[in-house]
């Protein structure tokens, strides 16, 4: 946890003077070890990968109406609140 201190100081510094509450991942790489940090060190972010947000965007001819999909870092933080929910 120590080493992505220095990436989750430049997210936390760009969250408290933007507001930024998404962090897109280009890496599959970060995509993967970037979400427990975030939880850690800056939970109210997010982590997405980009190839998640553009494949959410695309709207295809005949395409029928569907749900908006949680991004995976949500169903993360969703199954840590109720872990934590559970043990109170």
């Amino acid at each position: 946890m120590t080493g992505g201190l220095p990436r989750a100081n430049a997210v936390k510094h760009v969250h408290e003077k933007h507001g930024v509450n998404m962090l897109a991942c280009i890496c599959a790489i970060d995509r993967a070890a970037l979400p427990p940090l975030m939880e850690y060190w800056v939970p109210e972010v997010d982590v997405t990968g980009l190839h998640e947000l553009v494949a959410n965007a695309l709207i295809l001819p005949g395409e029928n109406e569907r749900e908006p999909r949680t991004c995976a870092a949500n169903r993360c933080r969703e199954r840590r609140m109720t872990r934590m929910n559970d043990k109170k």
